[in-house]
């Protein structure tokens, strides 16, 4: 099989391509070749994802299992004429997508503000003429022209090079500007080591090159990322698996409870439409009408809360699914240091200072472009040191030289300054001198600690041109350069671990480099990960997927992008990532800073934990009525409320008190949820089913009393129990261990009870909503009575937490 020019041009040599590609490298293309390429090969541009229109996002909103659970009770009450309770249902929906629809469009605009879309352009050489075109016109065949500063618009094999480094950072994950040359390197050779190509996307910062274009668009490296992450599907949030358990749970038991109450009422010898409306009473007793509105609420409560931290959510599911994280996989560069190289450590010769050494590097560093010389001259100035050589002669830094040499004039007359790789500046020293072997050791050391290391040395000169410039050198010191860490890292990486993260670093770094890094973090070697790929990347978070772990990727290069999208929670870099990155995931910082991941997760599981006391609230609610119900049919006590006072319950009176729990911002001790856990642990589901059977018999005891008493006022007893139960028992739900009266107080929901209270208070004794609720004013006997009974839920509740702390002392929170 003949050689693919796309694919195996690193591994060819450079004629042969140009061979393959039928190019004179002189000349370049003809303008009708070009045109005649473009048309076979197509733009040099990835397909851009489409963003969902806002038609499917609306849609969305509605395939919900409890939405669905909502438009099924929507159209089973307006098929037996109960219209308001249809209405009533139809606007809770409708609520719910509208917040949906509101918080996920303008989490995706936000993010398009991140960026700005540039088209970028290309030096080619066509028509033995140097000229700019547009980059996305490329074909490959191009001789490309490339100097320091431009960004690389297409995979190419390298012709002829001087002095080129280029940063690959954002496809390799390699922090350090890497050197380039046109040799042939072997086929089996790693992507980062690829010398003899350069690659889409990448950016040159010191010396030129030309070099052939050999794949465009979705045939370069980027392209091939890109297509690893269409292919990678996100799997379904933990959230949106235990919420589909519930919904099916709640199915379930309405359906059931509903056929054996109609059974019973059939079997007594009642009508089948008394019993078909009795049924629908039960199954709307049975469902929360008002928790899919609610926890579409506390999730863009919790967006709020995130962009506050300075990460946006892009879909809602995703906020809750950060808390539960288990892992963190990060990206080093950008991610945990600052992708920026800065002096590390200097050590000078004997009998010279740092000023010294400071002095001859930023002597010779005249390049503005290259990373490594920004860095040497902005830490001689720091220092106090400032240089403005005049130079005479420049050798500028080359691959094969390993070296830089400049010949400056100064007061003393010339001198000759050197700079590079330790191992070719020393050997020019003179010899015997100790320093050479001294400082070669300093240099192993540091280079072993994962800095990159440059030697300096000088000497007098009479003339810039005379022989052995270069040699006979006095060394004056050595440098080390690091990408140091981000200010906040080392913290935050100690924070998410004591959170119970596990954080591991992955890396295109040199291994040495890496467990450096890795150790100024504090990670254990078996979390540091080094010299991976695209592929190791996306087979690492699936290997961790396997074992049960929910896994945060977190990003800033095209090469994280698939990675990002297989995760469970992708989080990208929105100020230095790329728009692969962030089209991959569903958290964008927009800092940059690990800082904010931690924070996110800690917003998450503040979600997570509120989520969880919502649930219990108002679940506790329906199965008190359904108790309420179940008794009272199959015992042939009658209807103890109707379906308007069962959504009232469920809709407005508990509505508010709910919403201000998913606010709550008090440490509760509720333990944050895990993938497997179930939605709502065993103990919780303990206590609400408890409180739940409280406050149904309350109720029916109100109903019953009552009813002896004012047989038309027994189902406004039944209905004002429920309704102000439940308003009391919130308190309780707000912690699973500590007592309502040691939390930090929650305003919000002190202001939701009292206008709740204040509804029922006004279902009771304002005259115009008496027809409509089907309630009646109660006296002051029965209104009494409805107080006594609907606080005795919350007082079992919180005798039933002081037990638990009383035999578990060492669960008890300050």
């Amino acid at each position: 099989m003949p050689p693919d020019p796309s694919r195996d041009a690193y591994a060819l040599p450079a004629d042969a391509v140009a061979e393959e590609l039928g190019v004179d490298v002189e000349r370049g293309l003809d303008a009708r070749d070009a045109a005649a390429r473009l048309a076979r090969h197509g733009r040099n541009e990835l397909r851009r994802p489409h963003r969902p229109p806002y038609l499917r996002i609306a849609l969305g909103q509605f395939v919900d299992p409890l939405v669905a659970l909502l438009v099924a009770a929507a159209v089973v009450s307006a098929a037996i004429g109960e219209g308001l309770e249809a209405v009533v249902i139809a606007a809770i929906v409708v609520l719910n997508a509208v917040l949906g629809f509101a918080l996920e469009a303008g989490a995706e605009r936000e993010v398009l503000a991140l960026h700005a879309s540039l088209e970028l352009e290309a030096t080619v050489v066509r028509d033995g003429v140097e000229q700019v075109v547009r980059a996305a016109e490329l074909v490959p065949g191009d001789v490309l022209v490339v100097r320091e500063g431009d960004r690389v618009p297409a995979d190419a094999r390298l012709l002829h090079t001087h002095g080129l480094e280029v940063d690959e950072s954002l496809l390799t994950g390699e922090s350090v500007p890497v050197e380039k040359g046109p040799g042939a390197v072997a086929r089996e050779t790693t992507l980062a080591e690829r010398s003899s190509m350069l690659f889409a996307g990448t950016g040159a910062t010191r010396g030129s090159a030309t070099a052939i274009v050999v794949a465009t668009g979705a045939t370069t490296e980027q392209g091939t990322i890109a297509q690893l992450v269409e292919q990678a599907e996100p799997p379904p949030t933990p959230l949106q698996v235990r919420l589909g358990r519930l919904s099916r749970l709640l199915v379930a038991v309405g359906v059931g409870i509903t056929l054996v109450l109609a059974a019973a009422m059939l079997a007594r010898g009642e009508s089948s439409h008394e019993a078909f409306l009795v049924g629908v009473s039960v199954a709307v007793a049975a469902v929360p009408e008002g928790l899919a509105a609610i926890l579409t609420i506390a999730l863009a409560l919790g967006s709020r809360a995130m962009a506050r931290r300075r990460a946006i959510v892009r879909t809602l599911a995703a906020i809750e699914t950060v808390g539960e994280a288990t892992v963190v996989c990060a990206d080093k560069t950008g991610t945990l240091t600052e992708n920026r190289m800065r002096l590390a450590r200097v050590e000078p010769a004997r009998e010279r200072d740092e000023e010294a050494v400071l002095v001859a590097v930023a002597a010779s560093s005249v390049a503005e472009v290259d990373p490594v010389d920004r860095a040497l001259v902005r830490a001689a100035s720091e220092h106090g040191v400032t240089v403005a050589p005049d130079v005479v002669r420049s050798l500028p830094f080359e691959a094969a030289r390993k070296r830089a040499t400049v010949v400056v004039a100064d007061g003393d007359g010339l001198s000759v300054v050197v700079k590079g790789a330790p191992e070719v500046v020393l050997e020019r020293c003179r010899a015997g001198d100790p320093e050479r072997s001294r400082l070669a050791g300093v240099a192993d050391e540091w280079a072993a600690d994962g800095m990159r290391v440059l030697a300096v040395a000088r000497r007098p000169v009479e003339s810039p041109e005379e022989p052995g410039l270069e040699e006979g050198l006095e060394p004056v010191g050595i440098v080390g350069l690091a990408d140091p860490l981000r200010a906040t890292a080392a913290a935050s990486v100690a924070r998410a671990r004591e959170l119970g993260l596990d954080v591991q670093m992955l890396t295109g770094d040199h291994p040495l480099t890496a467990a450096s890094i890795g150790r100024q973090l504090g990670l254990p070697p078996d979390d540091v990960h080094a010299r991976f790929t695209p592929a190791d990347k996306l087979r690492l978070v699936e290997e961790l997927q396997r074992r049960g772990e929910v896994v945060a990727v977190t990003g800033d290069g095209v090469n994280d992008a698939p990675a990002l999208r297989q995760a469970d929670i992708g989080i990208a870099m929105g100020g230095a990532g790329t728009e692969a990155a962030r089209e991959a995931s569903a958290l964008v910082l927009t800092d940059d800073d690990f800082a904010s991941i931690v924070a996110a997760v800690e917003e998450g599981r503040r979600v997570g934990a509120n989520v969880r006391s919502f649930l219990a609230f108002l679940l506790s609610a329906n199965v008190g009525e359904v108790v309420l119900f179940g008794i009272a049919i199959a015992a042939g006590l009658g209807v103890p409320m109707t379906v308007v006072q069962v959504l009232v319950v469920n809709l407005l009176t508990d509505g508010p008190p709910a919403v201000a729990l998913a606010a709550d911002k008090a440490t509760t001790g509720r333990e944050w949820l895990r993938r497997g856990g179930p939605l709502l642990p065993r103990g919780l589901v303990g206590g609400l089913l408890g409180a739940g059977m409280l406050i149904g018999l309350c109720s029916l005891a109100a109903y019953l009393l009552v009813r002896e008493r004012r047989p038309e006022a027994a189902q406004t007893a039944a209905f004002a129990t429920v309704a102000l139960a439940e308003l009391v028992f919130v308190f309780s739900c707000r912690s699973d261990l500590l007592p309502s009266w040691r939390l930090v107080a929650n305003r919000p929901l002190w202001l939701a009870v009292a206008v709740s209270f204040g509804l029922v208070a006004a279902a009771l004794y304002v005259p115009g909503l008496h027809e409509p609720l089907g309630t009646v004013a109660l006296d002051a006997w029965e209104a009494a009575l409805v107080l006594l009974l609907a606080v005795a839920p919350a007082i079992a509740a919180e005798a039933a937490k002081w037990r638990v702390r009383a035999w578990t002392p060492d669960r008890m929170a300050a």
